[in-house]
């Protein structure tokens, strides 16, 4: 219901599909930004199109949004009511960022996992155990990870336990979704549908707290590297960038080059408006971009004035206050200067 609210109509519901499956398209990247729903980038890859078809159905037979055209809903009088008080029981979790951490959650989680795992059993001197991963490049990660620190098996499993019990201290956060995960040399981690029934939640709420504490640490960990030397380690630190989509990423060389969007269709046989997604996406992934070639500052700032004064940041809107901005360079500011320019 939150993310319908942000789009509001103006986007199907298969958009949030997209955004959940976290998939790198220029529209799904756009739209995260657009509609500041960035958090959720990636963040609920169990969803299926059946869930979130039948979970719609749900909501307008409850007469908590209303379809306006195919596949577009919004929320009714009583929805946003509705929302309102659900938002205050239950607010959404703080620290949980998908855009910035889906490229790192599952290769630290999958590492972590395995390094708690090893580092148990060697305190209890077990051989005979199964790895929780069998990946074949984490396991000789792992063992090239343990070679490197060259640290004996209480000193090192001392240092990890003392650094996840900082790194998981976080108010907004709930560390036991993650600890009851935790596969040891006398416990056994639960499985995620196992975790939300021992937590007595449902498994959506479940599975997004238990981004919301990964993600949390990550913050901890990445704002202050020299305190926890173990966990960001584990961190691949490529995967914290957000690269350019591979069709993006060709037409960025020929906008280096100095080639206009319409040499760029041509050569490329692609159409105009495509190569205008992947400028919208430059300006949102590469900060230094400048836009000033496609308008002038002073329209830049017309535009984000409009934008300013519409509270749902409604394009069609944005769009009849400055009156001679086409979509396209309405779209490319917001990209360039987002949400803190105008809020």
């Amino acid at each position: 219901m939150h993310n319908l609210n942000k789009i509001d109509g103006e986007r199907t519901i298969y958009s949030i599909f997209h955004l959940f499956q976290g998939k790198r398209s220029s529209q799904t990247i756009q739209d995260a930004h657009l509609y500041q729903l960035t958090p959720f980038f990636q963040a609920f890859t169990p969803i299926t199109r059946t869930w979130l078809e039948k979970t719609v159905i749900g909501l307008i037979d409850k007469g908590l949004t209303e379809e306006i055209s195919e596949g577009k809903v919004i929320l009714t009088k009583n929805g946003l009511s509705v929302l309102d008080r659900q938002m205050e029981v239950t607010p959404f979790p703080r620290y949980l960022n998908g855009w910035k951490y889906h490229q790192a959650t599952n290769p630290f989680w999958e590492k972590l996992t395995l390094l708690v795992q090893v580092c148990s059993n060697l305190v209890y001197r077990k051989k005979g155990y199964v790895p929780v991963r069998n990946r074949r490049e984490v396991l000789a990660w792992i063992k090239h990870y343990l070679r490197m620190h060259g640290e004996d098996r209480y000193s090192l499993s001392q240092r990890l336990y003392e650094e996840l019990i900082s790194a998981l201290d976080n108010p907004f956060s709930k560390p036991e979704y993650v600890v009851m995960r935790l596969t040891g040399a006398k416990e056994i981690g639960l499985t995620p549908l196992q975790a939300a029934e021992t937590a007595g939640v449902e498994f959506s709420r479940y599975h997004f707290e238990f981004l919301n504490s990964l993600h949390g640490m990550f913050d901890k960990i990445t704002d202050d590297t020299g305190r926890y030397p173990l966990l960001y380690g584990l961190m691949d630190q490529s995967a914290n960038e957000s690269p350019l989509t591979l069709s993006t990423e060709k037409t960025y060389r020929y906008l280096e080059k100095g080639y206009s969007a319409e040499e760029i269709a041509a050569a490329r046989n692609l159409k105009e408006s495509t190569i205008e997604d992947h400028i919208v996406e430059i300006a949102l992934s590469i900060g230094e971009f400048n836009i000033d070639r496609y308008l002038h500052p002073e329209k830049q700032q017309r535009i984000l004035y409009a934008a300013k004064k519409t509270a749902a940041k409604k394009l069609k809107e944005i769009k009849e206050r400055v009156g001679d901005a086409s979509y396209f360079e309405i779209r490319l500011v917001l990209a360039k200067y987002g949400d803190a320019k105008w809020n």
